[in-house]
């Protein structure tokens, strides 16, 4: 049973925490964060090996190959950066939501915006031209759906946490987007923040679920339409950027100086920079770990 190196676990708990905190606020996607850093090939395919007869292979073939076969290792610390970075990051992001919404929406506007020129760039021109441009225009709905005020309602719950992994294994649409289209996001925030054990045990099985049955549909595609998927992505990020851009009300798209509450503009264009800034190093420090 081959451990990891340290230097190594230790590059996968930093990315596992990077995914962590972009899935917590609607807009990038923790498996953006995995493709840009390099480790998105890895943990898809991980995911993938998963099956019905992974319980099969644990008791006849033992702990050893069911641990290299599943890559369990990388498995379990990228897991554990994520659960780590929401469980002490949510009331923070809470918090910061609550208090100075327009600098925290700057700041992931910037960490999208800085995911699509990462991604982009990997993707020939021509098939972003028209691959690009209908994720766009789908991405661009998302900044008019009405807001959703839905309670917790544990079959939806669970039908969430099915369609979340599903997105969130997709760099390009984060899971945090699609409880936010169930109207589950804030729900499910304030379950998360005060550890209510049932929502989030029944998020959980439908995360599991979701996990099982589009694994290996995601690495199909990936595998056979890579380029394709990746144009459609990038224009999805680029047209969701209106979802989070800090100033509007409801649907209504704002110019800063048009703002009711008035517009600290500097201060929200500082902060989107520094989200772009903070992909650009990620990137650069994962290619020097590697």
């Amino acid at each position: 049973m081959k451990k990891l190196p340290y230097v190594e676990m230790l590059g996968i708990l930093a990315r596992g925490v990077a995914m962590g905190i972009a899935e917590i606020v609607p807009g990038i996607s923790g498996s953006t964060i995995a493709l840009i850093t390099g480790i998105y090939d890895r943990m898809i395919n991980a995911l993938a090996s998963f099956s019905a007869a992974s319980a099969t292979m644990l008791f006849r073939k033992g702990w050893r190959v069911f641990y290299a076969h599943h890559d369990i290792g990388f498995v379990c610390v990228l897991l554990v950066g994520m659960i780590l970075s929401q469980l002490v990051l949510a009331n923070v992001i809470r918090f910061l939501l609550d208090t100075v919404p327009l600098y925290v929406w700057g700041f992931f506007f910037g960490l999208v915006a800085a995911a699509v020129i990462q991604i982009g760039s990997r993707v020939k021109p021509r098939i972003l031209a028209v691959a690009g441009i209908c994720g766009f225009l789908i991405g661009g709905t998302f900044a008019f759906l009405p807001a959703q005020t839905t309670e917790l309602w544990l079959p939806l719950v669970f039908v969430g946490g099915v369609l979340a992994v599903a997105a969130w294994m997709l760099p390009g649409i984060s899971g945090s987007l699609v409880l936010v289209i169930l109207g589950l996001y804030g729900p499910m925030l304030k379950a998360l923040t005060s550890l209510d054990l049932i929502p989030l045990l029944t998020f959980g099985l439908g995360l599991v679920a979701g996990l099982v049955a589009f694994a290996r549909v995601v690495r199909y595609l990936f595998h056979h339409y890579r380029d394709v998927i990746l144009g459609f992505l990038t224009g999805l990020m680029a047209g969701s950027l209106m979802v989070l851009w800090p100033w509007r009300i409801g649907t209504d798209l704002l110019w800063p100086t048009h703002y009711a509450m008035g517009s600290p503009w500097v201060g929200v264009v500082g902060m989107m920079v520094l989200g772009m800034a903070t992909v650009f190093m990620l990137v650069f420090a994962s290619q020097r770990v590697d």
